[in-house]
């Protein structure tokens, strides 16, 4: 019964996977067989004149150029970081800069549009200025430069960030995989550093770094609120960069459009949202079989071809001799080594100024409205610029909500890992583990939308509640404990083979040996999948939606979470007052979102925090 059990748990992802497609497809057929002169009479935001296709294009046009914009910009930046890491910084401080790094990853998405929005398109509006007054012949960075900073490129630079920890965790571990005795043969030959990676440990990790960036354009095709809250948008196809207006990405304009929409407008949304599902499921299967053949094709690396040359003999005119030639040989060498190192250690310096200025600026701008009023009162009955209201509400909403994705995401994860681990063999358990790496990608709106479909059909369109919400979680959630759980594969055959020695069942040594000898990577894992799911906004915004008091019922009515309030506070904007009206504030809008975020920061570094701590106390020791 139990292997059953772990058996239906692994079959169950591909149910999940299955039932995300047909529920998109039920829920989007209306605007899939609808006249586009109907779509365009009954949506207000669908253009006269054109079809479902046509409609669909510029989106997809604009998902595809803020992917490709930010993976251009981060995937050089990842690999000298990945490199500074593995081979430059100094072994006591590379773990701890690996968890530096890994910080990035851990930001709520609406706590870098915040920032985004606020801070860093204003900042780099007057470079964008500079870039179209003298390279404005080259078409991206061609028309009128916008004043405001909330364009593509600034899309691009954030998204970039965001992906940066993504692409950086992969090509560092498959550095570190380079066979030692491949590095210690170039350095035996009297290679540099620098020449040292470049014959030995790039051509190794060639394929690995392919599939590492193909996840980060995965990643960066679904991002969703970042988006919405930085980009001015527009329907065109256009190159233009640094002009605003142009373009709209598919998951962004979900978002911003949904609330709102009516019922073949949500039909639409959702036919929009089944193309990023597609395009996002191939772009992640394409980098799953890459990475998977990188493993299975690596061999031994052949540096003759890149060995340092020396020169054979004196130079033609006789006027030099060996030793000059091999000095400047060697001093040019010595100085392409200083330079590759300071360009790797730039990299890493580099990746720090946005981790930076996103930690300062939201404890500074948020540390002033933290106090008890904010945290213990909700907004109800406040209005206009009143000084009052919190987020009580809110904290209250996202623990129930995340909780419960919880009590349903571990159960499945859990028994699903132990199929895997223990009992999966053949094609069955090659093809769940497959669609378990690829569901790791899956942008969080599309869960919304398979959430909201779901429930759609059970309950009736219009549905908002806080199950819904944690649905939508869980399908983020499953993945990531599945893959922190399969840590149970480090556990030594030596004790599973003592326990059935002694004549104990099989599910009673997993239960009894496995999983309390890993129980620490999966306190972990736990932890980690929680983090990842708390600060999630595109789903919950779609599913649960907004309320403004306290609903402790997960099955009965709309409830508030916290990254929903941030973004729910940054879009209210400014509240215009009157001069004789002292006790309106008008930022006070952006002051409770910066608090908001500030609270939600410090909720989700909490959480990596506690889960990295677990796994270095009470992972098993070696002895």
């Amino acid at each position: 019964m139990f292997r059953w059990l772990a058996t239906g748990a692994g079959v169950l992802i591909l149910v999940i996977l299955a039932a995300v497609a047909v529920f998109l497809v039920q829920r989007a057929w209306p605007a899939l067989s609808a006249d586009p002169a109907d779509l365009a009479d009954a949506v207000s935001w669908f253009p006269d004149d054109t079809s479902l296709l046509g409609f669909v294009g510029p989106l997809v046009f604009g998902s595809l150029l803020a992917a490709a914009l930010a993976l251009l910009l981060s995937t050089p930046v990842a690999i000298g970081i990945a490199l500074f890491i593995s081979h430059y910084a100094p072994r006591r401080l590379a773990t701890a800069l690996g968890y530096v790094v890994d910080l990035l990853a851990a930001i709520p998405s609406v706590v870098y549009g915040l920032w985004g929005g606020l801070v860093l398109s204003p900042l780099v509006q007057p470079l964008w200025e500079v870039l179209g007054r003298y390279l404005g012949w080259i078409p991206f960075f061609s028309g009128a430069v916008s004043p405001t900073g909330r364009v593509m490129m600034t899309v691009g630079v954030v998204l970039a960030v965001m992906i940066l920890p993504i692409i950086t965790a992969i090509c560092r571990e498959v550095f570190l995989q380079t066979p030692r005795l491949h590095e210690e043969a170039a350095l035996a030959l009297g290679a540099t550093q620098w020449e040292m990676v470049r014959m030995a440990v790039l051509p190794f990790a060639r394929s690995g770094i392919v599939s590492a960036a193909m996840l980060g354009l995965g990643r960066a095709l679904g991002e969703t609120m970042a988006v919405l809250m930085i980009l001015s948008p527009g329907f065109l196809y256009s190159f233009q960069l640094l002009a605003a207006g142009q373009q709209q990405t598919i998951a962004a304009n979900i978002a911003a459009q949904f609330p709102e929409a009516n019922q073949t407008g949500v039909a639409t949304l959702i036919a929009t949202g089944l193309a990023l599902f597609v395009i996002t499921l191939a772009v992640n299967m394409a980098a799953r079989a890459s990475s998977r053949g990188a493993r299975t094709s690596r061999g031994p690396t052949d540096m003759t071809a890149t060995t340092p040359a020396t020169p054979a003999g004196p130079a033609a005119d006789g006027s030099a001799t060996l030793r000059e030639l091999l000095q400047t040989t060697d001093r040019r060498r010595r100085r392409t080594d200083v330079v590759m190192r300071v360009l790797v250690t730039g990299a890493f310096l580099l990746a720090m100024l946005p981790l930076i200025s996103l930690t300062w600026t939201v404890v500074s701008r948020g540390i002033g409205r933290m106090n008890a009023d904010f945290l213990l009162y909700s907004m109800r009955g406040v209005y206009g610029g009143m000084d009052a209201g919190g987020i009580y509400h809110a904290i209250v909403g996202t623990l129930l909500i995340t909780l419960f994705a919880t009590v349903i995401s571990v159960p499945i994860g859990l028994l699903a890992a132990i199929y895997l681990v223990e009992y999966g063999r053949g094609a069955l358990a090659r093809l769940i583990t497959f669609l378990v790496d690829v569901m790791t990608g899956i942008p969080s709106i599309v869960a919304g939308l398979f959430a909201y479909a779901l429930f759609a059909l059970i309950f009736g369109p219009g549905v908002r509640m806080g199950l819904v919400g944690s649905v939508a979680l869980s399908v983020l959630m499953i993945p990531v404990v599945i893959r922190s759980s399969e840590e149970m594969r480090l556990v030594p055959n030596e004790l599973r083979e003592a326990s059935l020695a002694l004549g104990v069942p099989r599910w009673l040594t997993i239960i009894k040996v496995v999983l309390r000898t890993s129980v620490a990577g999966l306190t972990t894992g736990v932890m980690l999948a929680i983090a990842r799911v708390i600060g999630e906004t595109a789903p919950l915004l779609l599913t649960v939606g907004v309320v403004d008091s306290i609903n402790t019922n997960l099955f009965d009515g709309r409830m508030m979470t916290l990254p929903v309030y941030v973004y729910r506070q940054y879009a209210q904007g400014l509240v215009p007052c009157s001069a004789d009206d002292l006790a309106c504030v008008p930022d006070i809008n952006l002051q409770r979102a910066w608090a908001a975020a500030l609270t939600l920061f410090l909720i989700v570094m909490l959480l990596n925090l506690v889960g990295r701590l677990v796994n270095r106390w009470f992972a098993p020791k070696a002895r």
